[in-house]
């Protein structure tokens, strides 16, 4: 923790260290996976300290490490500051995932092919993403990209891709506005209504979902529907893996078809839960977690 997130040069004193697991990857899977649906999980890891441990918190949690490769020396690694705020900025060195390839995918075929959803996030190499996310579409099942951290994304992804989550700076970079948004949920609304139109042109899929951190979130729909849900009031103490908490909810909602409004509200929910706890892992919710958020908020 720190007081506030250092400029270019500058040095600033934390108050406070935490060391643990992470990855949107790993995050979102131990996420759902909490909230009581189950994940196979496709990463790459090191031959070091940090694998043996990640293979233990895996099986800790439920999960299963048949699609969990150990493909180089020295696993992945990221850093997060985090202000006084709550607000963060965060590093990613994604190591031994960036090395997944499409023979890897391939492997977890039959898994892919008959999952209710598939996730993608890209500290993952983006052949390994493309390739199931081709698998899923061929066979019917509802993928999910988190274009983070943000690159170009190529129109074969797009192509098999039918929900979008974006934070506001890929919503920047996604639309290509001058600066990230800002201002209140209707104030969003009304800068992005203008470009939806040639927004969907360029994508066949259907819905496309925005988080606001403390404002909320919005989804939209090709149909011309809006929906927007405002933040929970919470006392930010971390916001590092909100995010991923907000996706873990929404995957969780959108396999139970939950109509999108309360969808929005249930993955606020969880990033709210998450943004008012210290860590990641040990701040992601689980069904009683969420149970007595709803009771206070």
């Amino acid at each position: 923790m720190t007081p506030h997130l250092p400029k270019a040069g500058e040095s600033v004193i934390a108050s406070g260290l935490t060391i643990e697991a992470g990855g949107k990857g790993l995050n979102v899977a131990i996420g759902i996976q909490r909230l009581g649906v189950q994940v196979d999980v496709l990463l790459g890891i090191g031959l070091d300290l940090a694998g043996d441990n990640l293979l233990q918190l895996l099986q800790k949690e439920g999960l299963s490490i048949e699609y969990v490769w150990r493909l180089a020396a020295q696993s992945g690694y990221g850093a997060g500051l985090i202000a006084a705020d709550g607000q963060n900025t965060i590093a990613v060195y994604p190591g031994p995932n960036l090395l997944l390839t499409t023979e890897h995918i391939q492997y977890a075929e039959s898994s892919i092919s008959t999952a209710d959803l598939v996730y993608g996030q890209l500290e993952t190499s983006l052949a390994a993403v493309t390739s199931a996310f081709r698998i899923a579409r061929l066979n019917g099942v509802r993928t999910v990209l988190n274009p983070s951290p943000w690159q170009i994304l190529p129109q074969s992804l797009l192509d098999d891709t039918d929900v979008l989550i974006v934070n506001e700076v890929e919503t920047q970079e996604l639309f290509v506005l001058d600066k990230p948004l800002n201002g209140s949920l209707q104030d969003c609304i009304e800068l992005l209504r203008p470009l939806l139109d040639s927004f969907w042109l360029k994508w066949r899929a259907s819905l496309l979902v925005i988080t606001l951190g403390s404002v909320g979130s919005l989804a939209f729909e090709r149909n011309g529907a809006i929906h927007s849900a405002p933040a929970y009031e919470i006392t930010a103490i971390d916001s590092v893996g909100a995010g991923d908490a907000f996706a873990s909810g929404l995957c969780v909602a959108l396999g139970k078809h939950t109509p999108l409004p309360d969808a929005l509200r249930y993955a606020n929910a969880c990033g709210a839960y998450t943004a008012s706890h210290f860590g990641v892992l040990d701040s992601l919710p689980s069904h009683v977690d969420l149970h007595a958020f709803f009771k206070l908020a």
